[in-house]
């Protein structure tokens, strides 16, 4: 269980950085629908972190791995604004 916590608050602070203009809006207490998307952010960053650093670079897996964090980075940002996501 505090797996899950450490890498909910790793997956926010790493959104807080690529999404400054509602870093305010993720700093405050979240729903457990935000830390569902700070936990799946903070897995897909870290394993695309670690793709791109294998040699030799597994492409195919940066690509998917690229989209699925701009995906999830999207939809935090709709979330954020009030949007109904999905």
């Amino acid at each position: 269980m505090r797996r899950g916590k450490m890498m909910r608050e790793h997956g926010r602070r790493r959104l807080m950085l690529r999404l400054p203009d509602i870093r305010q809006v993720l700093a405050e207490e979240p729903t457990e629908a935000l830390n569902e998307m700070f936990e799946s952010y903070a897995l897909a960053a870290d394993a695309l972190d670690r793709f791109r650093q294998q040699m030799p670079k597994p492409e195919a897996l940066i690509a998917e791995y690229s989209q699925l964090c701009r995906d999830i980075e999207q939809e935090v940002m709709i979330y954020c604004s009030g949007q109904v996501v999905r």
